[in-house]
């Protein structure tokens, strides 16, 4: 029982997240397409799926298309919503056919709250965006383990990074003085360090009464231009130059969504457990970036 599987751990967190559970003892095997040849086992094909399920500790399922890798067209809005759809139906399946089936640990995101400048906590319903309408769907689908094994869903904010995601694309511009808020810059910006998200799911996997939606977002909730201007105090850079909406819809079409939406999301239930968020507060999460 000191296996966990990982499923699309292949990213930025599932790569984080397999570090941190080796330094703990555990045993990670990740579910992949691709399985590269003459492995040592920790990486294998989703056909193998039930075989590595049954007896494991957790199954993590982060597997997913990109939502912000490509324009949302039709046939892109369809495979982000049918992957993470798909996969999941697969690991719940293999999950109630396991003799000793694992929890779940279900990847999920804020995005689930829709476009909000309502303080949301965990027990708002889902919202009417694309963004919300995926979300409530990928959670409906790992809810159906929840007859058999623990199911716990991990709704993140934006993670924050050096090296990949949102934080370096802010950054550039702000390095080059012509950063500044994107859209109205009143949209909320529920923001989160790589390390907290980390440790949340380390938590959730060893935390046998971890169960139902947890807003995995620091507890300091700032807009998108309190989240720009502290970005430029940390790097000595004006924040000055907002990018309006229209350019946004422009050069982004629907997929501008994802920068022009916000939620206002609360982590109302972490809080209440033996959770501690490292990185609470955006301008000492900042600093620790650099």
């Amino acid at each position: 029982m000191n296996t966990v599987v990982l499923a699309g751990g292949s990213g930025l967190l599932g790569r984080h997240l397999a570090s941190a559970l080796r330094q703990q003892g555990f045993s990670v095997i990740t579910v992949s397409r691709t399985v590269p040849k003459g492995g040592d086992g920790s990486t294998v094909s989703w056909e193998a799926l039930s075989d590595v399920v049954d007896g494991a500790a957790a199954i993590v399922n982060l597997a997913g298309s990109n939502i912000g890798g490509k324009r949302w067209s039709n046939k892109v809005r369809h495979e982000i919503l049918q992957s993470r759809v798909d996969a999941t139906r697969r690991i719940v399946a293999a999950i109630h056919t396991a003799k000793n089936p694992p929890a779940l640990i279900n990847a999920s995101a804020v995005g689930y709250y829709g476009n909000t400048f309502v303080p949301c906590n965990e027990a708002i319903p889902a919202g009417q965006t694309f963004a919300a309408q995926v979300v409530d769907k990928w959670e409906h689908e790992a809810n159906a383990a929840a007859d058999v094994t623990r199911v716990a869903i991990l709704r993140i904010g934006i993670v924050l990074d050096a090296k990949e995601g949102a934080l370096p694309r802010l950054t550039l511009p702000m390095k080059l003085f012509i950063g500044g808020p994107l859209g109205s810059g009143r949209q909320w910006f529920p923001w989160v360090h790589l390390d907290d998200v980390v440790n949340a799911f380390v938590w959730a996997i060893t935390t046998q009464d971890a169960y139902g939606p947890y807003n995995v977002v620091a507890p300091d909730d700032v807009t998108m231009r309190q989240f720009a201007q502290e970005l430029g105090r940390t790097l000595h850079r004006p924040s000055w130059l907002r990018v309006p909406e229209f350019i946004l819809r422009l050069l982004l079409g629907r997929q501008a969504d994802i920068v022009v939406h916000g939620q206002h999301v609360i982590p109302m239930r972490l809080p209440g457990t033996s959770y501690r968020f490292t990185h609470p507060t955006l301008a000492e999460a900042l600093r620790r970036i650099g």
